[in-house]
């Protein structure tokens, strides 16, 4: 019956659509193993050339690792894998990771039905070697079965961890990386620049982070983005998304504010330039045609005993003013239901409490969401919590030490200058400061006193606590000479 059986798998003959069809097994030390569908007699020439058809590398019947090299049963075409102690076999590894069995002639694991790897020299007719599940029987010759599965291996491209920052997915000879937020690129190794898009307005200098960004606002400019700022007593938010004038209005209203009137040149030049410093967009104003009259049936006027959805009655016709930003923000009439950025407005009042420290004073608007600090002179910050360091410019010259203090400094000159700023060398020998008839030589940063008779001299000059103005230090220099250093 067996027999038969051999020879009926044998004539086989498997449509054009099953060949090369590939099942995934297991992974084993970075390789993928697979059992591809092979078209005629499983020979070891055959299992080579499905195994590069499909283009992946093909086993042998041992790993290749230390100790598994035998010549009959691996050559160096075939790949090399880390079998770590578990058989020199190659089925009985994978039998031990796809079934927990470590037999390396095992045939009772059944995704290794109908396999065979490549056998170097086992058989003089070149074939490969397999086995059958159903009938648990091992070293099969593949010389007399066609139409079965070769033992293929796509090393597993994920196994290096090729993505740095998302998740690897291996696919046939290559990986594609799903990357965490903030990181883009094949391997997810690049910051995406949150502050490409420049998104500090008003001056505002742009951080990066990952998956993120911080805005540092100059003074009396504040909020994620730096778009409130004051100007003339009133507090100004740009906001960063187009709207209706209606859903402008809304936003405004509901964090303390209005839509922004103008009333004057003046504010119209402040506007039309933070404007352009920010987003360049068309800005809505409040100013707006009243919405159509709606009457009833006889004629008369709508009453306001009718309860009407927010925002009704208006008319899609009804006109809004903007500033528009392809003609120098001058102001223009659009439709109402079109949608442009706009600008919000909020009367600065006292902070309660004052939060600005050293004397500042706080003003804040918006529901106070914005604060802001008048510094008095000397300090600076958010909160004037930082006292100006006036020695920052480096003011004093010539080596002289500068003192901070508030809202002012002093330099400490060394002695051979003076002036408020050390600018000046000092005048060694003006008013002359040796003893009557010697010569006074001037050296910068130290005189010298000259006898200018030194042959009448009948002893040497020996210096005193008078021979040199305070803080100049006497030292003799021969029979009739003597110098005045700093200490």
């Amino acid at each position: 019956m067996w027999n038969f059986l051999l020879v009926f798998a044998a004539v086989i003959a498997w449509p054009p659509s099953t060949q090369g069809q590939r099942v995934y097994l297991t992974t084993v030390d970075a390789w993928r193993f697979h059992k591809v569908r092979v078209a005629g007699q499983m020979t070891n020439d055959n299992v080579k050339a499905t195994c590069e058809a499909a283009g992946m590398r093909y086993p042998c019947y041992y790993s290749g690792s230390d100790g598994c090299t035998e010549s009959h049963y691996w050559t160096s075409g075939c790949i090399t894998y880390d079998d770590a102690g578990v058989s020199c076999a190659t089925h009985g590894v994978l039998s031990a990771s796809l079934c927990g069995t470590t037999d390396p002639y095992d045939s009772h694991c059944q995704p290794l039905d109908d396999t065979f790897v490549y056998c170097p020299g086992c058989w003089t007719d070149g074939s490969a070697w397999g086995v059958d599940y159903e009938t648990h029987t091992c070293c099969l010759q593949g010389a007399d079965y066609n139409n079965m599965y070769a033992l293929c291996a796509d090393i597993d491209d994920c196994a290096s961890s090729p993505c740095a920052h998302g998740t690897c997915t291996d696919g046939f000879m290559n990986y594609t990386c799903s990357c965490e937020n903030g990181w883009e690129g094949t391997d997810c190794d690049h910051d995406i620049d949150e502050c490409a898009s420049s998104p500090c307005w008003l001056g505002g200098t742009c951080l990066d982070h990952v998956d993120g960004y911080s805005c540092v606002c100059p003074k009396e400019k504040t909020g994620k983005n730096c778009e409130t700022g004051p100007f003339d007593g009133e507090c100004y938010e740009f906001s960063t998304v187009a709207v209706t004038h209606g859903e402008a209005t809304e936003a405004c209203s509901t964090n303390g504010g209005r839509l922004v009137d103008v009333k004057d040149d003046k504010l119209q030049r402040f506007l039309a330039d933070k404007i352009a410093e920010t987003s360049r967009a068309s800005n809505w104003l409040a100013m707006r045609s009243a919405p159509l009259p709606i009457y009833y049936s006889d004629g008369s006027p709508s009453s306001g005993s009718l309860q009407w959805l927010a925002g009704q009655p208006s008319s899609p016709l009804d006109l809004c003013v903007l500033l528009d930003s392809s003609n120098n923000y001058q102001a223009k009439a659009v439709f109402c239901t079109e949608e442009y950025n706009y600008v919000c407005q909020s009367v600065a009042k006292p902070c309660e409490p004052n939060m600005c420290q050293n004397g500042g004073n706080c003003t804040s608007c918006f529901n106070g969401t914005a604060t802001f600090c008048d510094c008095p002179d000397g300090f600076d910050g958010r909160t004037c919590e930082t006292n100006i360091d006036e020695c920052a410019s480096n003011p004093c010259q010539n080596g002289g030490s500068c003192h901070d203090g508030i809202n002012s400094y002093s330099c400490g000159c060394l002695h051979s200058f003076q002036g408020v700023h050390c600018e000046t060398a000092t005048d060694w020998c003006s008013p002359d400061p040796c003893p009557f008839g010697w010569t006074c030589v001037d050296h910068t940063f130290y005189f010298n006193c000259n006898d200018s008779a030194p042959s009448n001299r009948m002893v040497s000059y020996q210096c005193s606590s008078a021979s040199c103005p305070d803080g100049l230090y006497c030292t003799e220099e021969g029979v009739a000479s003597f110098s005045c250093k700093p200490e």
